[in-house]
């Protein structure tokens, strides 16, 4: 069935337009302020999908599975450093480089669906996983700049500089990698129990209690957002919110199939690198290419095997 790979690529275009978006008010109010002023807006915006869809008895459903509920608000508070790292990357290191690194979870999410789920892929599908992540890596492979960092004298303030921004930008990738191959991974397993709008819903409020938590200890460096700010921050909070709910809503569809709508979704990366492509005129260098060719192959072949 196709649903859940389709909404996995939704998914992926959904979070990668709000990640790059998220550039322009990182640079205005910090990317941490960023990134705690986008949670209420995401828990307002669920909230309101929750009232619309079919009436269920949510206060049952929650206190018959409060093992799951406390899962569901534990993985709020990891999925809330996840992006706070994420945008601290894009505001310190590198955007193409950043996005592909972070964008390499399903290394985690998968890996963990194969030994505590028992999920067998075939080794076609294995194949086509390992080649999405390869793609995506690849992607943020830039030879021009890191010749030019690593080539020239370290004296140069210049090169010192590009150097700590491209090693900034890995740090703060792989720490979004860790949180998200995890988050993912839990959300995905707790949707089953308690539905994905729900899980969203959870997440989002928890999301949101760490948000506060870390406004009170930086509210000090508290920068007003301006009208265009606050524009920027509801588009990416809709963005990040309704991601969440296409990328549950997929996993429910494909059943068994969760590592293929987690390796799916990974593709924000090449989204945003993509997007970068055309609007901040980041040219693609040939290895970046290579890539996007390598990934657009593996997603055909875990469309249709």
């Amino acid at each position: 069935m196709l649903l859940g790979p389709l909404l996995g690529l939704a998914t992926a275009a959904i979070w990668g337009t709000g990640d790059f978006l998220s550039r322009k008010p990182s640079e205005e109010i910090g990317s941490i302020l960023s990134s705690i002023l986008i949670q209420p807006i995401g828990l307002a915006i669920m909230l309101l999908i929750l009232l619309l869809s079919p009436t269920q008895n949510y206060v049952a459903i929650i206190l018959s599975h409060p093992f799951y509920l406390a899962v569901n608000l534990a993985l709020g508070g990891v999925v809330f450093l996840g992006i706070v790292f994420l945008f601290r990357g894009y505001s310190l290191g590198v955007m193409s480089v950043v996005a592909p690194i972070a964008g390499a979870y399903p290394i985690i999410a998968v890996s963990l669906s194969v030994l505590l789920l028992g999920t067998v892929l075939t080794p076609i599908r294995s194949f086509a996983i390992i080649a999405t992540i390869v793609g995506i890596l690849l992607t943020g492979v830039r030879r021009s700049t890191f010749r030019a960092i690593f080539i020239k004298s370290v004296k140069n303030e210049s090169v010192i500089v590009e150097r700590k921004k491209i090693i900034d930008g890995a740090d703060y990738g792989l720490a979004a990698l860790i949180c998200a191959g995890f988050g993912l991974f839990g959300l995905g397993v707790v949707a089953s129990v308690l539905g994905s709008i729900l899980a969203v819903v959870v997440l989002k409020f928890s999301e949101t209690i760490a948000a506060l938590l870390m406004f009170l200890l930086i509210s000090k460096k508290f920068v007003r957002p301006g009208r265009q700010t606050l524009v920027w921050l509801l588009i990416i909070g809709a963005c990040d919110a309704v991601g969440f709910a296409t990328y549950n809503v997929g996993v429910l569809a494909a059943g068994s199939d969760l590592p293929i709508v987690v390796t799916l979704s990974s593709l924000l990366g090449v989204v945003t690198v993509i997007l970068a492509r055309v609007f901040y005129r980041e040219r693609l260098e040939k290895i970046q290419t290579l890539g996007v060719a390598v990934i657009f192959a593996a997603v055909a072949i875990l469309l249709y095997f």
